[in-house]
């Protein structure tokens, strides 16, 4: 058998010649096999000039199609959000209301309804004559909002068998800090009276309330700037005589009233600190009263009897000795409240200087007063300017029973002494009678309501009132006070 070892294998002049032989066909084989990846290396590493590469367009798709998916999902979140938005009728303990998909529209109505009682206790002949149930208001009320920014409202009051409009206006509010209001709404006199009625913490409002107009037609500006931190108001009005309610007026002359009410927590980091409010408001025009149209007011207790009247003799059919306002009025109203959690207090002053005229003549001015503070404090409540509100409203099947407000309140009336006369001057003109009309009054009162809701409230009021003046001896002569009245008042308040 022939066979070759490895050192005969490598001598062999015949295996030599053909491993050389195999070399020289495989080496160029090789070498043309390389030679086009070395050519084509280079000219994929240099991209063309100009042209973007193919990984930088990759990348400029896939983020063009991640703006296009977050477009199609915001479209998605906002469709689906105006699809929750209810379009149909609702109804709460806020009332009952037609809302348009958007929102820019609606229509609210809603019910303020208290029943009152009234009750006199150990005041003479007095307590035969005025004790009695009433409705003390009956104001069903048209809310609406047109375009998100233009808000109406509409109230009448049926109490005391007649209809009276108490608020009819248009409120324009494009920007929180200016809006634009016109028809008839309260003027920003009287702290206590910009309070809602169904938000009061006692039934009657302070002796304060005599001496600023209920309602008046006007046309003014407000707003809130900073989050409320400032409350500002400027107003033209017709000018309304105390606690009067007038629509037209009879003469040229008008009221000019403004108010500022800065509230100092409402800024950022203070809100713990409560809900303080330092309101001042002034108002001043002039009166053109004659002796057939005195535009004159007459003032009530917290019984909501008369106390107080300005003269009207019988027979005067020229009006030449029956008093009437004439030139300027002007009106001071300081005041503050604070609430913290369930406790509160409110209270304010009022300065009134009224010009009066009697015959042609007789012309002065007097500086009538009054003032009120009010504590309160709610149990299983929260305490606040805009009412009380319980923290869980009644609920018999959970255990919930609302809440419960006690309050104490100090109320002052004074009058201006030249009003009645001159004790020691009789030529001095007489405006009021003052064995019928008294010059001072006092009163001290508490308060405990209950409230199952915002929309339930039953409360009992006792106010005691001692006056000075007012009536007359047995010698139909000496003027001497008219009896204290002492009055129970409870109510029974829907508001929905």
């Amino acid at each position: 058998m022939f066979h070759l070892t490895q050192r005969d294998w490598r001598k062999s002049p015949l295996m030599l010649g053909a491993l050389g032989a195999l070399w020289t066909l495989v080496t160029p084989t090789k070498a043309q096999a390389q030679a086009p990846a070395q050519e084509a290396a280079p000219a994929e590493a240099r991209p063309s000039a100009g042209l973007p590469s193919l990984a930088s367009q990759i990348e400029e798709a896939t983020q063009e199609a991640r703006i296009a998916r977050r477009k199609v999902e915001l479209l998605e979140e906002q469709l689906a959000a105006m699809a929750k938005q209810p379009s149909a009728a609702t109804a709460d303990e806020k009332g009952f209301a037609l809302r348009s998909a958007d929102g820019a529209h609606s229509l609210r109505f809603h019910t303020l309804l208290q029943v009152d009682s009234r009750w006199f206790v150990d005041n003479g002949a007095l307590s035969d004559k005025a004790d009695t149930f009433l409705i003390r208001r009956f104001r069903p009320s048209l809310d609406g909002t047109l375009l998100g920014f233009v808000n109406c409202r509409f109230t009448p009051d049926f109490a005391g068998g007649s209809a009276t409009v108490f608020d009819a206006y248009a409120d324009l509010g494009p920007v929180p800090w200016l809006h634009l209001v016109a028809g008839k709404f309260k003027t920003p006199l009287g702290l206590e009276r910009l309070q809602t009625d169904a938000d009061l913490v006692f039934i009657e409002r302070a002796l304060t309330q005599n001496l600023t107009p209920q309602r008046d037609v006007g046309v003014a500006l407000w707003g809130e700037i900073v989050g409320g931190l400032i409350v500002y108001h400027a107003g033209v009005y017709n000018g309304n005589a105390d606690a009067t309610i007038s629509d037209v007026d009879t003469n040229h002359a008008k009221d000019f009233v403004g108010r500022l009410l800065v509230q100092p927590f409402r800024l950022e980091g203070l809100g713990a600190a409560g809900e303080l409010g330092l309101h001042f408001a002034a108002s001043t025009g002039n009166r053109l009263g004659t002796g057939t149209n005195p535009q004159l007011p007459s003032y009530k207790s917290g019984g909501q009897n008369t106390i107080f009247s300005y003269n009207a003799p019988s027979g005067d059919a020229t009006g030449i000795n029956t008093p009437f306002a004439h030139l300027r009025q002007t009106r001071l109203n300081p005041g503050l409240f604070y609430y913290y959690g369930p406790v509160g207090m409110l209270g304010e002053y009022v300065w009134d200087k009224q010009g009066v005229q009697k015959g042609n003549t007789a012309i002065t001015s007097f500086k009538h007063q009054a003032a009120h503070a009010t504590v309160s404090v709610v149990i299983a409540g929260r305490n606040g300017y805009n009412g009380a509100t319980p923290h869980q409203n009644l609920d018999l099947k959970k255990g919930t029973w609302g809440a419960l407000e006690i309050a104490a309140r100090w109320n002052w009336l004074k009058l201006d002494d030249a009003t009645f006369g001159s004790t020691t001057d009789t030529t001095q003109p007489v405006f009021a009678d003052a064995t019928k009309s008294i010059s001072k009054a006092q009163g001290f009162g508490g308060a405990v309501n209950y409230l199952a809701s915002r929309a339930l409230k039953l409360a009992v009021d006792f106010e005691q009132t001692r006056f000075t003046g007012g009536n007359v001896a047995a010698d139909k002569k000496t003027v001497v006070s008219r009896g204290t009245e002492n009055v129970i008042i409870g109510r029974l308040q829907l508001n929905f």
